[in-house]
């Protein structure tokens, strides 16, 4: 288990809960003999030493060091300092597939790192999960981002912010960005990914959505489009990841920095 300093982020490659809850309904699944406590036990070092458990702890560190190198990155990992309680990336497991909405089992057989998702802290859960391998195993294709750093950075924007995700979550938006926590989280990627010095950015959630050009102009041009700009705006009003966001003016692609700008351009919409 190592600890993210200075920020309140735990990495734990203990999947002990998995291993118990694979075995518990490779069993039969009998409802009296299912183990206890594996909320708890996914959150525990584990006892003894693990070569697999340290190699994961070692490749989410390292993406979490590549994160904290960029400024986007820094304001994801700071917010986590308001958190009550610790937040906690863990690997992807059986038993995901079972108490996630975003997950299951097909999409965990295939591809494993394809299942990344939070599970940000509720009145019954105490600490946000992020689930996320950095490890591209059975048949996940070797050039998919699942295991990328800004995939890592957009499920901790989600686990971060648990009282928005809360809110913004059932707000669905029925276009490519499935609903407006899913639309806020992505913007923050693209700006992540833009100031990385990535070419493209993602133009929606959704599996199947386009691209766009990671310039200026593309930022421009998507905040001609009234939808996008009312929901920026929206951001912006109700989000101080968004407003300190808006002071990275020299990041291409910024929505929210181009929203500051229209304010003071005679072509703003």
């Amino acid at each position: 288990m190592i600890k993210f300093k200075p920020y309140r982020i735990v990495v734990n490659g203990n999947d002990q809960d998995d291993v118990e809850y694979g075995r518990w309904k490779a069993t039969g699944a009998d409802p009296a003999k299912k183990p206890q406590n594996l909320d708890d036990k996914e959150l525990k070092p584990n006892p003894f030493f693990s070569e697999q458990h340290a190699l994961y702890e070692t490749e989410v560190l390292r993406r979490l060091l590549k994160i904290s190198k960029l400024r986007t990155g820094q304001l994801v990992l700071a917010a986590s300092r308001q958190l009550a309680s610790d937040l906690y990336i863990i690997p992807p497991g059986i038993r995901d597939t079972v108490i996630s909405i975003e997950s299951d089992s097909i999409r965990f057989q295939i591809c494993p790192a394809s299942t990344a998702h939070a599970r940000p802290a509720n009145p019954y859960l105490k600490n946000s999960r992020v689930v996320f391998s950095p490890f591209l195993t059975g048949s996940c294709p070797k050039d998919a981002p699942y295991a990328d750093d800004s995939t890592l950075l957009h499920e901790l924007v989600h686990g971060v912010r648990p009282s928005q995700f809360e809110k913004l979550k059932p707000e669905s938006t029925n276009d490519q960005w499935t609903d407006l926590e899913e639309f806020f989280a992505v913007i923050v990627q693209d700006i992540y990914l833009s100031e990385r010095g990535d070419k493209e950015v993602r133009g929606g959630h959704d599996a199947g959505a386009s691209s766009l050009p990671a310039t200026r102009v593309a930022s421009y041009e998507f905040m001609e489009n009234k939808t996008n700009y009312a929901r920026v705006k929206a951001a912006l009003k109700r989000e101080k990841l968004a407003q300190q966001l808006a002071l990275l003016e020299d990041i291409p692609f910024n929505p929210f920095a181009e929203f500051e700008r229209a304010k003071h351009d005679l072509r703003s919409i």
